[in-house]
């Protein structure tokens, strides 16, 4: 907001110099400059009076982080960030972004996990002249100034070959889905595992008929009902470390461990540091919450300053496995 006031103040001050310069027809000498300020404003002092709001769906361990993240890295601006938590209702989310308008926010961050537009509140905030950043999850429509997060389906392409490179021979792959159907992240986290493992042409796949949750109880009680359905598992991929660790949980209590190993997505420290114990969590995909909600900030922060910025930013997304999980040792670390 102060950025707008700023640049009125700007063409103010222009309009009256060009009215000097009519008033004075043919002088030879242009109107002096006004006198510059004692202190020129800096970036930091321009930062103080930004009010962001950030707009969550839901506070799951990941998304906890990405909101800290961004409350973190605003308030090192000199920014005053206000965080909600719509619960997972997607109305309340709505209220939430469409509250943020009617108090003259700077800018909006919004988090929205599983959800997959919200177009009426993104065309309010545009009207209103107010900048809009999606983390992590990217709405349907394109009506939103920026977007910070990961390529899924790459992701799940890299467990996919990586499962691949550890069963040249092949075998049976079980796939433990989050849910709800629509949710993209999920959708293309398995079409990038599935499309690696088709390729390959000697894996039989069989998908979980119940969705997860994306928790680990959720994991473990699919895990344990695929279980029941097959008696020879070679490989699990869940999306997400959360329900991989349910689905790890289930074969162990079933006295199945040795005959799989398991993989996910996210790149939590628990499944970074389960992969350096070497046991039969062999590989995760590298979408660190603090990472995802730091650059929303500085994304947000160019836009606010008039700097150029690009709509679409993907982050850098590895695969995680015992070759280079020494350098994530750290990483993953949402609370």
């Amino acid at each position: 907001m102060k950025a707008r006031k700023f640049l009125s103040l700007a063409i103010a001050v222009l309009l009256l110099l060009g009215s000097f310069g009519v008033m004075s027809g043919c002088a030879s000498q242009p109107p002096a400059p006004a006198p510059a300020p004692e202190t020129a404003p800096t970036a930091e002092m321009a930062d103080e009076n930004i009010v962001i709001g950030m707009a969550n769906l839901a506070l799951g361990d990941y998304f906890t982080g990405m909101r800290n993240a961004v409350v973190t890295a605003g308030e090192a601006r000199g920014w005053t960030v206000h965080a909600t938590n719509a619960n997972g209702d997607d109305a309340q989310l709505v209220s939430h972004v469409e509250n943020f308008i009617a108090q003259g926010v700077d800018g909006i961050i919004i988090s929205g996990a599983w959800f997959n537009d919200i177009p009426a509140a993104l065309d309010a905030a545009e009207a209103a002249g107010i900048p809009v950043v999606l983390v992590d999850r990217m709405f349907d429509s394109q009506n939103f100034t920026a977007w910070v997060g990961p390529d899924n389906e790459f992701m799940g392409e890299q467990i996919g070959e990586f499962i691949v490179s550890q069963l040249p021979e092949g075998g049976t792959a079980v796939i433990i889905r989050g849910g709800p159907p629509e949710n993209t992240i999920g959708i293309n986290r398995t079409a990038g595992v599935t499309r690696a493992l088709t390729a390959a042409g000697n894996f039989t796949i069989e998908v979980s008929p119940d969705f997860a949750g994306w928790s680990t109880d959720g994991g473990k009680t699919a895990m344990e009902n695929m279980l029941a359905r097959f008696p020879s598992i070679d490989v699990v991929f869940c999306e997400n470390d959360s329900m991989a660790f349910g689905a790890q949980s289930a074969a162990a209590d079933a006295g199945r461990s040795d005959e799989m190993f398991f993989t996910g997505i996210d790149g939590a420290n628990p499944a970074i540091l389960a992969i350096l114990e070497g046991g039969n969590y062999m590989a995760t995909g590298h979408n660190d919450a603090n990472v995802i909600g730091a650059e929303g900030v500085a994304v947000m922060a160019r836009i606010l300053a008039g700097e150029p910025f690009e709509k679409i930013n993907v982050m850098y997304s590895p695969i995680i496995t015992v070759e280079n999980a020494e350098q994530f040792r750290n990483a993953g670390i949402w609370g």
